[in-house]
């Protein structure tokens, strides 16, 4: 089983989107087999892709791992 999410976030500045962006690059290096995050953007949007046929457990501790990074940077940033 395969399950894939997207997940688009509206930091509301272009700016900011690359710093992000650029700070998250690299988290997206040496994941586990399986499991994939690709970054893109869309504006001031970020957008997140994420595809794993691990566990589910897996994916959600990715996931709730880079948004933590997000929400830090993006209090850093302000």
């Amino acid at each position: 089983m395969q399950v894939n999410v997207m997940l688009r976030l509206d930091l509301g500045d272009r700016k900011k989107v690359r710093s992000v962006m650029k700070a998250l690059i690299p988290d997206n290096i040496n994941f586990p087999r399986g499991l994939s995050m690709d970054i893109n953007t869309e504006g001031s949007v970020l957008i997140l892709s994420f595809k794993s046929s691990r566990k589910l457990e897996s994916l959600i501790s990715t996931v709730d791992e880079v948004l933590e990074h997000i929400s830090a940077m993006n209090r850093i940033l302000g």
